[in-house]
């Protein structure tokens, strides 16, 4: 698959909706926690917290920012995109063939693929 191909397929999954906040757990006690919201763009979830406290403000934002950035993973440019649906976007579109082939066999089998699996 070309770096164009997976570039489109990656920039058509839905973008993420990520959000990074710093809390004060207690006077001069900050820990940054990472939320997202899923299906009401008013409501959020924890999805990952700090485990320690820092003594500063701005400590506890950049250790959590280092966090979002492991978590979106080396595709930064793109934004955080759904993993489930890029991979349904990847490995549900059979390539096109000529008549009387073995066309379907790829997109049958795309839901037992897993990533870097080539199929038989």
């Amino acid at each position: 698959m070309s770096h164009s191909t997976l570039v489109n397929a990656q920039l058509s999954a839905p973008l993420r909706s990520l959000a990074l906040t710093v809390e004060e757990t207690a006077p001069g006690e900050f820990a940054w926690r990472i939320l997202e919201s899923r299906n009401n763009p008013t409501v959020f979830e924890s999805i990952s917290c700090s485990e320690v406290t820092f003594a500063a403000y701005d400590s506890a934002l950049a250790t959590g920012y280092g966090e979002l950035q492991r978590l979106i993973g080396p595709d930064l440019q793109y934004g955080p995109r759904s993993e489930e649906d890029l991979q349904v976007e990847l490995f549900t579109a059979a390539p096109q063939t000529s008549a009387g082939s073995n066309s379907g066999k790829l997109a049958s089998s795309a839901n037992s693929l897993k990533p870097g699996a080539i199929p038989a």
